[in-house]
């Protein structure tokens, strides 16, 4: 699998727990371990008006906004992150690079999110894609862009209580899983059977994975108890759809996330 990288993604830093460190340890532990390297292209103004409102991309473009831990940062850094994913879903990779997307609904940023990367990617290849989101939070900004899309399947586990308080049951086309504080990796399997049946009977021709390694034990934000081994399982589960995948990366806030990263590759490929 090639990995989306480029360092500019490093630049910036607020002084909160999504820092360079994230993109930086994940880059620095995947190279280790001989992956191939490719520099995205920013993404374009056209691609992000295909998920979020101009009067968004202006806020963003701007800065004219006030969100307590999604502060004004240069627009180039969320379109650096959004031309990744779909370099990602153009190769079938995996995009490390940052701002996280997720919480970025079609008119609202949140939650260290600007734009939808993600999201930016599935309606920029036209695809029928089933999103299945792994990170401890829900996606409420993937949610809010396809509730209701005959062509797009969203499906989240997720830790509730938690940020950003929503997902709590299963709307249209939004398969939603909430699991409480202390999860382990028995139950966390189960569910994500259940989110792999669903996507089988969809029958995509593609799927993209909002991939938070915040689900692990020794993460900072999320209460989950899984372990370096289960993101292999994951993998492993994962690479049973026999459709064409790419990979975005959301949350994970420990200094692990390249090493879990390619436990979780290791799955995949096999």
């Amino acid at each position: 699998m090639k990995i989306v990288f480029d360092s500019t993604c490093l630049e910036y830093s607020k002084g909160h727990v999504e820092g360079p460190y994230r993109s930086e340890s994940a880059f620095e532990q995947l190279k280790e371990s001989g992956l191939h390297f490719i520099k995205p292209k920013p993404a374009a103004e056209k691609d992000v008006l295909l998920v979020h409102t101009k009067d968004h991309f202006e806020r963003v473009k701007f800065g004219k906004y006030w969100e307590e831990e999604t502060p004004v940062i240069d627009i180039k850094y969320p379109l650096l992150s959004a031309g990744a994913a779909i370099n990602a879903a153009e190769i079938g990779g995996f995009s490390i690079c940052r701002p996280p997307g997720h919480h970025a609904g079609r008119h609202f940023l949140g939650g260290f999110c600007y734009f939808n990367s993600i999201a930016i990617a599935v309606a920029k290849t036209g695809k029928k894609t089933a999103i299945l989101d792994i990170d401890i939070h829900h996606g409420n900004g993937t949610q809010d862009i396809f509730l209701g899309s005959k062509d797009v399947l969203y499906l989240s586990i997720h830790e509730s209580p938690q940020y950003p308080g929503t997902g709590l049951v299963s709307e249209k086309n939004c398969f939603n899983f909430p699991l409480p504080s202390g999860t382990k990796e028995d139950t966390y399997l189960k569910y994500l059977q259940k989110c792999i049946q669903e996507i089988s009977k969809f029958k995509p021709e593609m799927l993209a994975v909002s991939i938070g390694f915040d689900t692990y034990c020794q993460d900072s934000i999320g209460n989950f108890l899984l372990k370096e081994e289960s993101y292999k399982k994951i993998g492993e589960a994962i690479s049973k759809l026999n459709t064409p995948k790419f990979f975005a990366l959301e949350g994970g806030y420990s200094e692990e996330v390249g090493k879990l990263a390619l436990a979780l590759i290791t799955g995949v490929e096999g």
